[in-house]
């Protein structure tokens, strides 16, 4: 969970355990695959059974619209497609399957719409392949707080990074990416003025990570992978990323690159 003034989410799907499996490897490939098989279903839900709702095609994207105007939803798309060519050179990756996104006028659109975050002031999300944006009137916010401070390049590193691990990740990790990438952007630092007093450690975000306090669990996560890309640059970085989409066990590849 992340907060600002409003809170924004990534959705992370966990498919049922293959105990048959005992290689841990042929495990994560095996779940990775499946992985992909609903990240296709959902693709299709999102883009052709959703057909009837009103969109807009730009290069790299299908943005459709739930409650939103139609102004609104162009002035997202050039921010979507803005996020695709910085996220884009930093991680090396170009999608070249439109992306579908759904643009919510309201909250209670989004409520409508994503029923298990009901209540909740959500500002964007990232599952399975799809991106969801409430609009910056909601908050309001003007064009260029939204970007600055915003969830579109967030939510679309959450997308790159998920495409390039194979979902083999961990919730803290992604978080923790995404955050970097608007600092490395925008400058923009998650929890720059906290107090760092009880700062959680790895460990702790190990656990649950959505159950503990979301701005200290935000802030952790972004100076873990800070001080990665500090110590070891980007190129090391996009290996691990390599690493992960082969199969390899998350912790012990992360921390060949953490210790090193």
């Amino acid at each position: 969970m992340k907060k600002r003034l409003f809170k924004t989410y990534i959705v992370l799907t966990i498919l049922l355990a293959l105990f048959f499996l005992m290689d841990s490897r042929t495990y994560i490939l095996a779940k990775s695959t499946g992985y992909k098989a609903l990240k296709v279903f959902e693709y299709y839900k999102s883009t052709e059974l959703s057909s009837s709702i009103e969109e807009m095609n730009k290069p790299h994207f299908i943005l459709k619209s739930r409650g939103a105007d139609e102004k609104t939803v162009e002035e997202l798309g050039s921010l979507l497609e803005k996020s695709y060519d910085l996220v884009g050179k930093e991680f090396d990756y170009y999608p070249t399957k439109s992306i579908p996104v759904f643009v919510y006028g309201s909250m209670e659109e989004f409520w409508n719409y994503n029923k298990a975050l009901d209540g909740e002031a959500v500002m964007g999300l990232y599952n399975m392949g799809v991106i969801h944006l409430v609009v910056p009137e909601v908050f309001d916010l003007t064009l260029e707080q939204y970007e600055t401070n915003g969830p579109v390049l967030h939510e679309y590193t959450h997308l790159v990074v998920d495409e390039l691990t194979g979902g083999n990740l961990e919730t803290w990790f992604t978080e923790g990416l995404a955050l970097y990438q608007e600092y490395n952007v925008y400058g923009t630092e998650w929890g720059q003025f906290m107090d760092s007093k009880d700062e959680y450690s790895l460990e702790d975000l190990r656990g649950n990570f959505m159950a503990l306090d979301s701005d200290k669990a935000y802030r952790k996560s972004f100076l873990i992978i800070k001080d990665i890309y500090e110590r070891k640059g980007n190129r090391e970085v996009l290996n691990l990323l390599k690493e992960l989409k082969a199969g390899h066990d998350f912790y012990k590849t992360f921390a060949s690159l953490s210790d090193s």
